[in-house]
């Protein structure tokens, strides 16, 4: 199947945007066992952050319009001087230059409080991230800290402070992830799922649900977990909570999955990854492609220099932008499928 989204491929091929991906820190405090990440690389260097500053500023002289930056790990607050850093600089160049700049961040939330959440709001990223796995019992054996104790009291906690607080521009997505032993949890009446449509979302524009199944992303043992047993059966399970949450009276608004039409296959979704002006920048200042293969090889497509130079290696960078040139939906879905992993 072809995309034909000629706004989707420009925007991937611009080069007036900027998507970058920072690892702030590779390194991580909770252990959740299906976790693919080695955590080999610590925090970021100052140096590649001053890289990164450098890179933009030369960006913005070049005629940038957008920038979207989106901190990821390891858990990105674990270098939280590195992000603040980052984001004072950054959000100060986009608003003298009249840089449209949108930012996220994929946390855990344990090291969020609300000054963090505060500065951050105030300078530029306001799009959060944060899973849970179900309900405490459920989530507590999976995602452990490096102390081996449950993280879900203290995430709740930080999903409440973020709701209480009264930032307008903030959007909090809850990823929740399921296996075939709490799908069936989340789909039963009453459920955990409930408490938290009743607690955040429905009443609350600020957040969204979304729903993933736990795949085997190369990790661990996966201690506890019940994988699907392949894409058609984790995909009916998905169909199953997008009906449920629909039959509870939410809407694309408040779980953007139903407007993906998942009942047919058909999405319009072009992956980061398969961007020809997207790229994460590794706390080492290595530049990869795909945040689910960051130990592979091939993966690596160049290096981002102290003095903001983006030197990348077009042959290593090609077969991530085959998409591109094709057409072909699956290839812009997830450019990693028949490069990285068998498809």
């Amino acid at each position: 199947m072809s995309l034909k989204l000629p706004s989707e491929i420009a925007a991937a091929v611009t080069n007036r945007g900027l998507k970058l991906i920072v690892n702030s820190s590779e390194q991580c405090n909770l252990r959740c066992v299906y976790c693919y990440e080695t955590f080999a690389i610590g925090h970021m260097k100052f140096d590649v952050a001053k890289g990164i500053v450098r890179f933009i500023e030369k960006r913005v002289a070049d005629g940038l319009e957008w920038l979207e930056i989106g901190f990821f790990g390891g858990e990105p607050l674990g270098a939280w001087n590195t992000v603040k850093y980052l984001t004072g600089h950054l959000n100060e160049l986009c608003q003298q230059h009249g840089v449209t700049l949108v930012g996220g961040m994929t946390t855990n939330a344990t090291l969020l409080n609300e000054t963090r959440l505060e500065w951050l709001a105030q300078h530029g990223i306001t799009a959060f991230q944060i899973t849970i796995d179900g309900p405490r019992e459920i989530h507590d054996a999976r995602r452990v800290s490096a102390q081996k104790t449950g993280s879900f009291d203290v995430i709740w906690q930080r999903l409440a402070m973020m709701r209480a607080s009264d930032l307008r521009g903030l959007e909090v997505t809850i990823r929740v992830h399921f296996d075939t032993a709490s799908w069936a949890m989340l789909v039963a009446r009453p459920s955990f799922l409930d408490t938290i449509i009743e607690t955040f979302v429905r009443h609350d524009p600020r957040f969204k649900l979304h729903f993933n199944p736990v795949e085997k992303w190369g990790g661990g043992p996966a201690e506890g977990i019940k994988f699907f047993a392949n894409g058609q059966d984790s995909g009916a399970a998905l169909r199953a909570l997008l009906v449920r949450v629909s039959e509870a009276g939410l809407g694309p608004n408040q779980v953007p999955q139903l407007g993906e039409r998942p009942e047919t296959g058909e999405s319009n979704y072009v992956c980061y990854a398969a961007r020809a002006n997207a790229f994460i920048i590794r706390a080492d200042g290595a530049v990869s492609k795909c945040t689910l293969t960051l130990d592979d090889a091939r993966n690596v497509v160049g290096r981002l220099t102290t003095e903001g130079e983006l030197m990348i290696d077009h042959e290593r960078h090609k077969p991530w932008l085959r998409g591109l040139v094709s057409g072909d939906a699956s290839a812009l879905a997830c450019p990693a499928k028949g490069h990285i992993w068998p498809m």
